[in-house]
Formats: structure tokens, sequence, C-alpha cells
């Protein structure tokens, strides 16, 4: 078996241990309006009613917007932590339809959902050339769930339909945070799509969107693990070897139950690969994930051993194609993203898949040239 001689390394390095595995976080924050009193009362109240109509709108109605200039501003019930609002001004008439999306895609990366929903606004007669259109949301800064979350620095994003991803960037409008409104508001071209509230990771600490959702679990090999599901970030740690120890993430929407099992002679590592880990990792998952809506990862944490011994920037996470019965090492053939996270001495694999045999390896050319020294003894 072609295996990086941790065994080796292990009896010369045996004083060093591995470094602490840092703490993680993962995020996500709630927000609703409030300025003092209630704020879409107030909102109602300070709009002049001869240049301005306002209606409480409610999720997946329809909804007539008047022409003539008439400035509308349509203040959705409140979701579940928040008000959603959406301005309209045009010579035309035209009609509104908002959808809420208990279930929307992940935030951005440095990114957390300060609203859980995402909205879907639908025109019927489009948005192209509108008088005004704006995109609001509305904070209750009363509420327990903002808490030490800095929400002047919200953000807004609309969702790329290709990607499935959503895009927080300038180029969808301007943003402006309404201080004496605790509100978002983005103006934007073209208001039609699904539009998310997010707020920087940073700026969350300390409040919901602080590791509050999530556990850890020692967990086994060969021994059903449940999920609860609900969005609970779980991190499963399994039994630690000289190379180190596999983790597996999930954030999920739906329960599930996790077997992880040892392969103690698997096939070959790829041409110019060692194996860091003599075992691979076989995990099976009772439901599939939907990767539209959650996360799962494939992480392994290696240990000061292996940092001692190759260049572990070039570590990689391998899956089985069964079909081949060869590790795929390329992240794009595995519709994954890769990492390294040096602080934490993990690299994680973000899939959109758990179920499969997983190895762990590192290129030949990566051994560090005291470790050539040793297996050249």
């Amino acid at each position: 078996m072609l295996l990086l001689p941790i065994i080796l390394l292990a009896a010369e390095f045996s004083g060093i241990t591995a470094l602490p595995l840092a703490a993680r976080h993962d995020s996500s924050s709630r927000g609703i309006k409030s300025k003092g009193g209630n704020a879409v009362t107030k909102a109602l109240a300070a709009a002049p009613a001869a240049a301005n109509a306002t209606e409480i709108g409610q999720f997946g109605q329809v909804i007539q917007l008047g022409g003539g200039n008439v400035k509308t501003d349509v203040v959705f019930t409140k979701s579940a932590v928040g008000s959603f609002e959406v301005e309209f001004q045009d010579v035309n008439a035209n009609t509104l339809t908002v959808t809420e999306n208990k279930n929307p895609p992940r935030p951005p990366t440095g990114f957390t959902a300060l609203e859980p929903s995402s909205f879907k606004i639908a025109l019927a007669k489009g948005a192209n050339n509108l008088t005004l259109q704006k995109v609001d949301y509305i904070i209750d800064a009363a509420s327990d769930a903002v808490k030490g979350i800095d929400f002047s620095k919200g953000k807004i994003g609309k969702l790329c339909t290709e990607t499935n991803t959503f895009v927080i960037d300038d180029a969808l409008g301007e943003l402006e945070f309404e201080a004496d409104e605790n509100e978002l508001t983005l103006t934007v071209k073209n208001m039609i799509g699904e539009w998310g509230i997010f707020v920087p990771t940073a700026a969350a600490v300390g409040g919901v969107a602080e590791k509050k959702n999530e556990i850890e679990i020692v967990g086994a090999f060969d021994t059903a693990i449940a999920i609860s599901g609900s969005n609970q970030k779980t991190d499963i740690f399994f039994p630690e070897s000289a190379a180190g120890k596999l983790e597996v993430e999930v954030d999920a929407n739906a329960p599930n139950t996790i077997t992880v099992k040892q392969n103690t002679s698997p096939v070959a590592p790829p041409a110019g690969f060692l194996f860091v880990d003599p075992t691979t990792y076989q995990i099976a998952t009772v439901s599939k994930t939907n990767p539209a809506i959650d996360v799962v990862k494939v992480d392994y944490i290696f240990s000061a051993a292996v940092l001692a011994a190759v260049d572990v920037k070039q570590g990689v996470i391998g899956k089985l194609d069964t079909a081949t019965n060869t590790f795929v090492t390329d992240p794009k053939l595995l519709n994954a993203e890769f990492e390294f996270e040096a602080e934490e001495n993990e690299w994680t694999l973000t899939v959109p898949d758990l179920n499969g045999e997983w190895a762990i390896l590192i290129p030949e050319a990566a051994l560090l040239p005291r470790t050539r020294r040793s297996l050249a003894l």
C-alpha cells in the first residue's frame, strides 16, 4: 500500500501532540422591525396620503399597484423575524405577488441570514424602466434575536438562479440603512427575483448568529448516529489515529441517520499520491441530503506528525468512483469545494452527497525533505 509512513513519523515525533481544534461557529441570525414602537404602523402613518399609497400585503396574494406615478409601499405581514417591504412607483399600473421561501439556499460566504426566509418578487408586467423600485427589510431592534448584532451592516442579496447562490454586490443597486426606521432599503433596477437579508458574520458575533444552534458529537465507527435536522449544525468527530481524525459536518433541514465504516484494505491511491490515513471511510446516510438547502462536509483534522512530514497545503480528500474503482481528487469532478483551514489543521470538503468512500491523500511531491531523508534510511 502506498502510505505516508506516519507510524515511523509518529515515533520520530512522539513528543509532538496534535494542536487543539479551534472553536467553529456557524451562524444564523434573526431580525424584525421596531423603532421605539410599532415600526410598520409608524411607516404607514408617515406616508403622505397625496403622494404615497401604503398597503399591508400577504404572501402569495395578488396585489394591484396603481399607476400615475403614485408611489406604493407594500409592507408584508411579519415573517419569522421581520417585515419585508416593496416600494413601487411607475406611470403604468402593475400586479405584484411576493411569496416567502422558508427553505432558501445558504447565505453567501462570510455572511449569515438575518432573516431565515427569502422572498420571491413577481411583477406581471415586468420591471423595466420603472420610475422607482425598492426592496426593503424592516428590523425590530427590540427583538432578543438581534441583540449583539450590528444590523446596520446588513445586506440585501439576490439569488442567482444559474448557481443557486445569493449575490451581494453593489451592482444590484444602492443600499441604505435608515437608522430612524431600523430599515435596510435597496434601490434596484429590477426587483423581480428572490431576495435574502444577510449580515456579515463578523457583525453577528454575540447575537443569534453566534454559535447557538450547533452541537458536537463524539462518534464511533459502525454505529448509526442520528441527526436532528432543523438546520441544527452537527459536527461528528470520529476516533483519532496517528494521522488524524475524520469529522463529518451536517447542516440539514430534515432529520437523518449517518453510519461510517472504516475500510482497512482500500484500493490503491491515484498515481502520484499517498494515503495520509491507512484507512478509508465509507459514509452512508439513510436519506440523501438536499444540496440546494443543506450543507454537508467531509473533513479531516491532521496530526502534528503529518504537519511535520508534508506540505499540508497540498492535502486532498478523494472519493471512490465505483465505476473505475479509483479515487477522484479533483473537487470540480466531485462538484465539491475544498478548503485548507490552517488555523485548525484541517482539510474540509463541502460535498453534494456524503454517501460513498472517502480517502485522505497527499501528493508524493508534498513530502518534506526531512521525511524523504527518513525514508531513505
